[in-house]
């Protein structure tokens, strides 16, 4: 069951769970006009009815990560605001004072102005840094405005009335709500230590300019003040807000720093990691950018229980080296790997627009018959050199071959985690042998590794035949409630012939189907290159070409660009 993608995401890669359970990497659709030269859809959002995400150039710098941060944090104040004073306003609703009513009337208005950010924020509308600056200043700039004109207001009130007790609470409580908004402002926007010491300083002039306002008022204030000053008020309230000044101030610059030092953080060697795309049995895959090279990559963090294991590590370790010599033009290239200052063994891979077969075929249905063979062949040749090297893939699937588009061509099709190990969970897929030797997915599995047999290439051609299966018709060739059926059904079970389910499939591409999937090794193609021979010689070989390929994704595109506009609002 495929997980539908965040629209904003920069990765080619997707969590997907197999239907076997098993924890998927699988590439999503990526767009970009730049990629190649045909007319792609423009670099706008993303409709999720094709799963499609537009690649970035680069990984987002600490000003883009700042604004997203900015973004939820401006939302959480002020909700946390709203509720806060829509306590007081109710409360303030009981109490039939004139004072109070001035207290109720400015609440409501703050309330409104947390709403009105609030539903600002969570609309649909693209708020650039600047303009969430904007925000941000508007925000706490009328929160502090409204403050002194509740200060203002209530204290002319009992001035004139000349209740002192009150005058005092209302300016101790002006106070309060000063060290509310000082500190969260400090504590929940991200700023430099300058940028907060001008905004909370500027904040904290409020009380005593209020206080100066109400001097001037009228005759009766100076000796008001003057009582209010004897009692010490002023005093005690100007250290307090100093104080809370001091400490918004400390705490912005010890977030900040942390902030900067997490950014920093996300750095393995000369790559940086971005946004994390998926995860599977052996680790987790980050979307990452060479510092020097500016190069968009795909980096796999091994997970923890696998590095603390030498053994298994070491192999690890090995079969990167080995697939990091294959040079195929249909085998995904490794870049680097290496070791992180902690240990943790990582290795670089590169980062294509594209998806897999398996969200090819389940976003789009089956492949016509010519498209099927003209990616098989291509993954052919990659497994020929591969079996030429000895290196046997052991987990080939929909998932693991990736259509992509590569320097202006486009049906590109790249074969994924070569001769890689994965680990996978007991209950959902075929468990590792002691050294993690790959066991693989059972809905692709040979008969001969289902019984945990000696492989060799053949088994990959079983693969093979698999996955053109699933192409065709959109299932694999056998299904089961648990991997025990699929691997006995494989094992001992006769294959339905394709064209049951699909009649328009060519009797001689289901006779080359069916003779990949045979029980024993020795009736399959004996290698990839006779399999590849064998597609070419299929009538519909030659349905299916560059000029085809161009024009599916074109219409992809298009169909993209006119399901974004009809998503724009009116």
């Amino acid at each position: 069951m495929s997980s539908t993608p965040d629209p904003h995401s920069p990765g080619a890669l997707q969590a997907d769970e197999g239907d076997d359970g098993e924890i998927l990497l699988e590439p999503t659709v990526q767009l970009a006009a730049s990629t190649w030269g045909g007319p792609l859809a423009p670099a706008s959002p993303p409709s999720q009815s094709f799963h499609m995400g537009l690649a970035r150039e680069s990984l987002p710098s600490i000003t883009t990560e700042t604004g997203e941060l900015l973004r939820s944090r401006l939302k959480a104040t002020a909700i946390f605001l709203a509720l806060g004073y829509g306590v007081f306003f109710l409360l303030g609703l009981f109490e039939p004072s004139s004072v109070q009513h001035s207290a109720v009337l400015t609440l409501g208005l703050r309330l409104i102005l947390c709403t009105s950010v609030l539903l600002l924020l969570s609309g649909g509308a693209e708020l650039g840094y600047r303009q969430l600056r904007l925000v941000e200043y508007g925000f706490f700039g009328g929160m502090v405005l409204l403050m002194m004109f509740s200060q203002y207001s209530v204290g002319s009130t009992l001035i004139d009335e000349g209740d002192l007790p009150r005058l005092v609470a209302v300016e101790k409580n002006g106070i309060i709500n000063l060290l509310v908004l000082t500190m969260l402002y400090s504590v929940f926007i991200p700023n430099d230590p300058r940028t907060t010491a001008r905004v909370v300083m500027t904040m904290a002039l409020g009380p005593f300019l209020v206080l100066a306002a109400l001097q001037w008022k009228s005759a009766e204030a100076p000796a008001m003040v003057d009582r209010l000053a004897r009692a010490g008020s002023p005093i005690g309230n100007m250290l307090f807000v100093i104080l809370s000044a001091a400490l918004a101030i400390y705490t912005s610059h010890i977030l900040n720093h942390l902030r900067r030092d997490l950014h920093k953080a996300k750095k393995l060697g000369q790559y940086r990691l971005g946004e994390k795309l998926g995860e599977g049995g052996m680790g987790e895959v980050y979307l990452a950018e060479h510092q020097l090279l500016k190069r968009p990559c795909a980096l796999k963090l091994i997970k923890p229980d696998v590095n603390s294991n030498p053994i298994a590590l070491a192999r690890f370790e090995r079969e990167v080296q080995t697939a990091a010599t294959l040079s195929h033009p249909n085998t995904i290239e490794i870049f680097d790997y290496g070791h992180a200052d902690d240990g943790t063994f990582y290795y670089v891979m590169e980062y294509l627009p594209g998806l897999s077969v398996s969200d090819l075929v389940h976003q789009f249905g089956p492949l016509p018959p010519g498209r099927a063979v003209f990616l098989m062949r291509q993954v052919c040749g990659a497994l020929s050199e591969a079996h030429r090297m000895g290196v046997i893939h052991r987990d080939l699937k929909p998932a693991n071959v990736l259509v992509a588009i590569l320097g202006g061509k486009c049906d590109v099709a790249k074969v994924l985690d070569f001769g890689l190990v994965k680990l996978t969970a007991q209950s959902d897929s075929v468990r590792l042998t002691a050294d993690y030797t790959v066991s693989g997915t059972p809905q692709y599995m040979s008969p001969e590794q289902a019984m945990a047999a000696d492989l060799d290439g053949r088994s990959d051609i079983y693969a093979l035949g698999a996955i053109l299966y699933f192409m065709l018709t959109g299932r694999p060739p056998f299904e089961g409630a648990t991997p025990t059926e699929l691997m006995i059904a494989h094992a001992r079970d006769p294959v339905t012939p394709p064209s049951k389910l699909r009649p328009e499939i060519p009797p001689d591409l289901e006779a080359v189907i069916l003779k990949c999937l045979e029980k024993k090794p020795d009736d399959r193609y004996p290698d990839a290159r006779a399999l590849s021979a064998a597609l070419a010689g299929c009538t519909c070989a030659g349905d299916w070409d560059d000029p085809h390929a161009e024009q599916w994704w074109t219409d992809q595109a298009a169909a993209l660009a006119a399901s974004e506009a009809d998503l724009q609002p009116a």
